[in-house]
């Protein structure tokens, strides 16, 4: 059984991947990168990342998607940007505040100089309407 679903909405433009259960390094990793072959081949830099049931955050997996994947896809994407909404608990929102061991690296991957635009939300209605906005 899949620990994610993954779906694109023609209508919306936006690639959906929602985790179904927690999962380990190389089950996050093969989400992402499906997440990724689905968008070159739809051309869609929105996604929507719906990480409320993941469980914890993981400090290997954040530092990879900042350093290693997210910058990869970005160039595959190019012209097209990469948007990320994510739709999180407020479990793992209290943890990208508080828990020193991942905090600095949630907080690299959001800042404004990454090469794609990050944004967290608890309401995927909220998460849906930064993806449809014009990027700024």
């Amino acid at each position: 059984m899949s620990t994610y679903n993954l779906t694109y909405r023609p209508d919306l433009d936006i690639v959906f991947l929602r985790w179904l259960a927690p999962d380990t390094l190389a089950e996050a990793q093969a989400s992402y990168e499906a997440a990724l072959a689905l968008a070159l081949e739809h051309r869609c830099g929105n996604w929507l990342l719906d990480s409320r049931r993941c469980g914890p955050l993981d400090l290997f997996e954040t530092a990879w998607l900042t350093r290693v994947f997210f910058p990869a896809a970005v160039a595959q994407l190019a012209p097209h940007p990469l948007r990320l909404a994510v739709f999180s608990s407020m479990q793992r929102l209290e943890q990208m505040r508080t828990d020193a061991s991942v905090a600095p690296a949630v907080q690299a991957a959001l800042v404004a100089t990454q090469p794609y635009d990050a944004a967290l939300f608890t309401t995927e209605t909220d998460a849906l309407a930064w993806l449809q906005a014009p990027a700024a």
